[in-house]
């Protein structure tokens, strides 16, 4: 009789390693999703940031040609040529400083989205070690059923002697 209720057990036990290995594939599935998607985040990211770079450079460019043609040609004026200087100086601090914040800007866009996605994939990893630990203990228990069963079968046969 013993071996219908370790029968049993067997049944839950087997239904169980079944759910955990279903909910391993399942969070094997969300991390490879999630890599996927920080790829694509990281290539926008660098798309937006290209835009940008490409934004400031033709306005550093737009500024410097307005400079330049505000003056006209050759000035013979040594004021109005250290006018010129102190402009050209100032559109080029302007444009460093600039550039200098959207390094920063950038920058700390990419570490919030790694430092994001660090955070799920170590509570998916936790979460996945936290699995293995039970498949392998609800394994091991199946394993000592079968061989009760077994043993219960073997020791409830009729012999005929």
């Amino acid at each position: 009789m013993g071996w219908i209720t370790l029968s049993l057990r067997k049944m839950v036990l087997t239904q169980r390693i079944s759910d955990l290995e279903h909910r391993l594939t399942k969070l094997s599935q969300e991390k490879q999703t999630m890599a996927n998607s920080s790829g694509y985040s990281q290539r926008a990211l660098a798309m937006q940031k290209n835009m940008a770079y490409t934004n400031l450079a033709n306005q550093h460019s737009a500024n410097m040609q307005s400079i330049f043609s505000q003056y006209g040609g050759y000035v013979s004026d040594t004021s109005v040529a250290s006018q010129i200087q102190n402009n050209i100086y100032n559109e080029e601090i302007g444009y460093m400083m600039s550039k200098m914040n959207l390094d920063s800007y950038y920058e700390s866009i990419q570490s919030a989205q790694d430092d994001a996605i660090n955070v799920k994939e170590q509570n998916i990893d936790l979460e996945i070690e936290q699995l293995e630990v039970q498949l392998q203990a609800a394994r091991a228990e199946a394993e000592k059923i079968d061989e009760a069963v077994s043993s219960d079968i073997k020791s409830s046969t009729i012999s005929l002697v």
